[in-house]
């Protein structure tokens, strides 16, 4: 094998792979929201779901893209597992359009596409137009790669040995499909291996029962994404990447005895082996997805028990009955109890950022992004019960204490913010192995200390109506802004002695901002309580 193949073949596949991901992205950032809004509105409905992953796949073309996003909404917790399992089986013949695409052999009009989209992308002023420009672009590289691949690894197709070699493929199922499985897994990506294959079959070095095998292969291999994706995801997400690599792996089993009647079939699809290739690419996917969405809900009871465990999930809503409404200082006190759940999860995920900022737990910052969700869910549902009060018959007292309440859950769910915010700090830190100083960690300790307390005596105020408890937060948030700006005076200091670095203080401070602010608003609450200032 000389040199000018070689350097043809690995030009071309690099060609070939930089056209795929550029033709990807430009087409998910012309396609923004689409994915998110359609597959967010799944929640039921198996042979809906797996059209929608089969659609969305189609247009960004790629399942990695898609199953990526998918197992960070299972993670959010936006869709069940079977909605997901129908999504990714819809996916995997979403993606065979691509293949579809290659087998049409553009690359003699590749030039046209390239010149159109360079001209489209240098001339155009708004991004979408310019987008539109990179996805011509991308397709004639795409189809410039391919060619080169072809053209490279033509005169391979007279050497005896190479032949021998990729003869095999069509004898030997377990050599074709561990190939097709290990490039895959490598490449990341099972348009790019299966362009490959229909560039080797149109050498004449692949013939049709050698790339089922290939293609059998191919499909296994791309559920690694998945699984690489589900790595410190929650049980839902690994249940996805597991149940993914199953149906791949149980669909190759299925269809083995059957590659008689594809090599019968296939082939009068169409006389041209490449589109032979994509017909069997999207004829596998097409009939697995048959053979398991009606088995979807025994597939989801089999994973949970491979993988059993609760995920941590979002808070539900407790104290707003709606029957309440009716009598409204019923109907403000069950609005109250739901400001103190709010504020008790607030006071765990303080906790959680203390714990964080301590050492840094990525499973606890998965928690506070849930948290978080539920803290933004009570505040939208006080606030509509809170509005829905108003349309009652109220006191003058009760009619003065509505706007009261709601600026208090404004105020609640900023506390929320900024305990997610000290765990963001803290991930950062983590990340570019930046660590306290002694001193700084024990000032934090000191301040996290100092809020627990203000957030208990705010939870006593909210309950009970408590000014003495109200009072008593505002001397202590008092003591808290005494003490963050003794601690920022010590903080340049070290910095001075070179007791600590530039980059940590930096968190530091932000730490030091995120707790102040908390604080303040906790005590905007309590000065409702007491009638201070605007409340």
């Amino acid at each position: 094998m000389d040199f000018k193949v070689i350097s043809g073949m690995i030009g071309g596949l690099g060609l070939f792979i930089f056209g795929m991901y550029l033709l990807s992205d430009s087409l998910k950032k012309l396609s923004q929201g689409l994915l998110k809004a359609m597959l967010e509105k799944i929640t039921a409905g198996r042979l809906r779901a797996a059209f929608m992953g089969a659609l969305v796949t189609a247009v960004i073309q790629s399942s990695s893209a898609t199953s990526v996003i998918i197992i960070g909404f299972l993670n959010a917790g936006f869709i069940p597992l079977a909605g997901g399992l129908a999504i990714m089986i819809g996916a995997n013949v979403g993606t065979t359009v691509t293949a579809q695409l290659i087998a049409f052999k553009f690359t003699t009009v590749a030039p046209l596409f390239l010149f159109a989209g360079t001209a489209i992308f240098l001339f155009a002023k708004k991004d979408k137009n310019k987008n539109k420009g990179l996805a011509l672009l991308s397709f004639g590289l795409l189809f410039m790669g391919l060619g080169l691949m072809s053209s490279a690894v033509k005169p391979l197709a007279d050497d005896a040995a190479i032949r021998e070699i990729f003869i095999r493929f069509g004898t030997s199922p377990f050599l074709g499909i561990l190939t097709g499985l290990t490039v895959t897994a490598i490449l990341q990506s099972s348009s790019t291996t299966t362009g490959m294959i229909i560039a080797f079959a149109a050498a004449g070095l692949l013939d049709l029962p050698g790339s089922v095998y290939l293609v059998f292969g191919v499909n296994i291999g791309t559920c690694v994404t998945a699984g690489l994706a589900s790595i410190g995801g929650n049980l839902s997400s690994k249940r996805l990447a597991l149940g993914h690599s199953l149906f791949n792996i149980i669909g190759t089993l299925i269809m083995l005895p059957f590659i008689p009647l594809y090599l019968h079939y296939i082939p009068m699809t169409s006389g041209d082996l490449a589109r032979q290739i994509a017909n069997t690419h999207t004829a596998f996917n097409l009939i697995n997805a048959l053979l398991f969405i009606p088995f979807i809900p025994f597939f989801v009871r089999f994973l949970d028990k491979v993988i059993p465990g609760r995920d941590y999930e979002k808070r539900e809503m407790k104290h707003l009955d709606k029957n309440l409404l009716i009598t409204p200082k019923l109907a403000i006190e069950a609005a109250i109890k739901e400001m103190v759940s709010m504020l008790n999860l607030c006071r765990e995920m303080f906790e959680k950022a203390e714990q964080c900022i301590s050492a840094y737990n990525h499973k606890i910052r998965n928690e506070i992004t849930i948290d978080e969700d539920s803290v933004d869910e009570m505040q939208k549902n006080i606030t509509e019960y809170l509005v829905q009060i108003t349309k009652g018959d109220l006191s003058d007292r009760e009619r003065n204490l509505i706007p009261a309440l709601l600026h208090s859950v404004n105020d609640l769910e900023r506390v929320g913010d900024y305990c997610e915010s000290i765990v963001k700090f803290s991930q950062r830190g983590y990340e570019h192995n930046l660590n306290f100083s002694q001193h700084a960690n024990s000032e934090l300790k000191k301040l996290f200390e100092k809020s627990r307390a203000l957030m208990s005596q705010t939870k006593k105020a909210i309950e009970s109506d408590d000014h003495t408890a109200a009072a008593i937060t505002l001397n202590i948030n008092r003591e808290v802004h005494a003490l963050v700006k003794q601690y920022r005076t010590n903080h340049v200091e070290r910095l001075g002695k070179g007791e600590c670095i530039s980059d940590a203080g930096l968190v530091y401070s932000d730490v030091l901002t995120a707790i102040d602010r908390m604080n303040d608003h906790l005590c905007n609450i309590t000065k409702g309580i007491l009638h201070i200032g605007k409340r």
